[in-house]
């Protein structure tokens, strides 16, 4: 199966399944001879039920000081979920944006929208036992936002990789301790799956900067600069900042101690 051939299937469903599908014989069986013109960004179809909802109709993210409670519980677990459903329709994009990149980062970018797709699951099995089918929730277009303003590779691998993974390094543990807090284990392992997972994301991203890495142009500089306007460097942290796994995902330190440095600015 042609590269080109699932992500255009992938991103251009309009129903869930499809958007789940798996390449045809896995992963070693796509081929990439035929990559095809760019695609410029447009949203991707969904199903009625899975429609981006009106902005008066949308819900503020919980507090984690409300986690007690599994509405709320529910509430951050659906969001979660419409991140990995948007997460994986833009890296179907990004396949079709960019058919002239690399080889290596294009099978790299399959694995990942696999991975993605696995997190949906995971996150949609986990509403079910609690009672929850994914799209009873508002949804909202947080990532698709940020399509519009990737030109090239790199600044796909600065917004994507670098600032909304980047920030599940942060997120993601952060959300495991606060669901095993109040005694939600199931979740609480979820989220630490999708931490791990997290890392290698990121080090994909992080190898691939250091690759378009111009000579005396610090890291962290180039990855500011390739950052939209809506996702500044700030938001590629949470609210407890995980050092040792961006070390772990292949940033050095000087990075880490800049990208700390805006924490007050955003």
């Amino acid at each position: 199966m042609e590269l080109r051939e699932w992500a255009m299937r992938v991103f251009c469903a309009d129903c869930l399944e499809e958007k789940l599908v798996a390449p045809i014989g896995g992963l070693q069986e796509l081929t990439d001879h035929q990559p095809g013109a760019p695609m410029g960004w447009r949203q991707p179809p969904r199903a009625a039920t899975l429609k981006i909802a009106p902005k008066h109709q949308r819900k503020k993210f919980p507090h984690p000081s409300s986690l007690d409670r599994q509405d709320m519980r529910v509430r951050s677990l659906h969001a979660f979920a419409n991140h990995e459903l948007m997460a994986l329709e833009m890296m179907a994009w990004a396949l079709l944006a960019f058919p002239a990149a690399d080889k290596p980062f294009r099978k790299g970018l399959a694995k990942i929208l696999l991975d993605e797709q696995r997190h949906f699951r995971l996150y949609a099995q986990r509403l079910a036992a609690m009672g929850v089918q994914f799209g009873e929730l508002p949804l909202n277009d947080h990532f698709w936002r940020a399509g519009a303003n990737i030109a090239d590779p790199l600044d796909w691998i600065c917004t994507m990789h670098l600032t909304f993974e980047q920030s599940n390094l942060d997120h993601a543990p952060y959300y495991a301790k606060r669901f095993r807090e109040v005694d939600d284990f199931e979740s609480s392992q979820l989220m630490q799956q999708i931490f791990e997972d997290e890392i290698h994301h990121v080090r994909f991203g992080s190898c691939w900067l250091k690759h378009y890495q111009p000579p005396d142009t610090p890291l962290f500089e180039l990855f500011a600069s390739h950052c939209t306007l809506t996702n500044p460097p700030s938001r590629a942290m949470g609210a407890e900042f995980q050092e040792q796994a961006r070390r772990d995902a292949g940033l050095d330190d000087e990075f880490i101690r800049s990208l700390r440095a805006w924490q007050s600015v955003g």
